[in-house]
């Protein structure tokens, strides 16, 4: 999870990149060439398996040898599995939960809430196609921590949350005493 959240963050920036040029890449794939996600993972099967076999073929004439890689290094630990398994089970318990109240009508504000979002996201599902809302997502996701980590530490603490902060013996995430 941590890995994620470093490229997201763009604390290796490299990964960051090639996650938007993939991205880049794969919805260009969809939306502008009007390809399926079959033909998608079709044509990045096609491409990977020739270049093994291009790959193979200059090793073979270079009389070259690869080391094999230690599989153990590429499994899955059990804490992880668990962990990912719990989360999925947190966030569909958390979502039926909310559409069950809201459904009921108990809560108003929670059901003007859901019918807010559900209108809100057909109305983007109707303007554009899925494969660009997910595009700008994906931007979105990289650019705001981007941006954010860019300008926070030029934005300077207003005085009364120092003073409020202060006077409650806290300090504040962020906040600045000076």
């Amino acid at each position: 999870m941590s890995a994620g959240c470093d490229v997201i963050m763009w604390r290796r920036p490299a990964m960051a990149v090639l996650v938007l040029a993939c991205g880049t890449l794969i919805y260009y794939h969809c939306a502008v060439r009007n390809r399926n996600i079959v033909a998608l993972i079709s044509d990045v099967l096609f491409v990977i398996s020739w270049s093994l076999a291009l790959l193979g073929l200059i090793f073979r004439f270079l009389n070259l040898t690869i080391l094999p890689v230690d599989p153990s290094g590429w499994q899955v630990s059990v804490e992880s599995a668990n962990y990912v398994a719990a989360m999925l089970a947190n966030t569909l318990g958390a979502t039926e939960g909310v559409l069950r109240i809201a459904a009921v009508g108990s809560d108003f504000k929670l059901f003007l809430k859901v019918v807010l979002a559900l209108y809100l996201l057909s109305a983007i599902g109707r303007s554009a196609s899925g494969a660009t809302v997910v595009y700008a997502a994906l931007w979105f996701i990289f650019i705001v921590p981007f941006s954010v980590k860019m300008i926070a530490p030029k934005i300077k603490t207003p005085a009364f949350l120092v003073n409020v902060a202060k006077s409650r013996g806290t300090e504040a995430v962020g906040l600045e005493f000076s």
